[in-house]
């Protein structure tokens, strides 16, 4: 496969937005207390991820999400843009985005992404142009698997057999 110059260009910026948020992690605290909360493992590389989110009682939007967590540089950066992009968005809308990242990252055919998720999806969007084994794909969805899941209302998700 030939290499475009595009590519070489998606893989530095991942680099460095992986380096960038791994190094300095944005919202990396315990939000306590929280209307939502989740704690999702990978037993198979040992990554954990707890996501924690205040929702607004009225609207349902994410008025604060935080998160801790430990393992790969690639899952702790991926949660630290999940409370960044994340924040200020409904409940309907993260999930959304989260399945449309999950969809992107595993190839499943879909339709674009919603006019009101363009700005977000663009944030997080390089994250599809990860380069490495399907084993190191749940790195990155890890945290929006567990995003998903605290804002369906569970406690814990275990990622190693989805």
């Amino acid at each position: 496969m030939i290499e475009k110059p595009e590519d070489k260009l998606d893989q530095e910026y991942l680099k460095e937005l992986i380096s960038d948020h791994a190094t300095n992690p944005r919202n990396k605290y315990r939000l306590d207390p929280s209307t939502c909360k989740c704690q999702g493992k990978n037993p198979l590389c040992g990554d954990e991820v707890t996501i924690y989110i205040n929702l607004s009682p009225s609207t349902s939007i994410i008025e604060d999400i935080a998160f801790e967590g430990r393992g790969c540089p690639i899952s702790q950066a991926s949660a630290s843009l999940v409370t960044e992009v994340c924040e200020g968005l409904s409940k309907n809308e993260a999930t959304t985005l989260s399945n449309y990242l999950r969809n992107t990252i595993t190839g499943t055919v879909q339709d674009p992404i919603v006019e009101t998720l363009e700005g977000a999806w663009a944030e997080i969007q390089t994250l599809t142009a990860i380069q490495i084994n399907p084993a190191r794909a749940k790195c990155v969805t890890l945290a929006w698997h567990t995003l998903t899941h605290a804002l369906d209302g569970h406690i814990e998700t275990d990622i190693s057999s989805t």
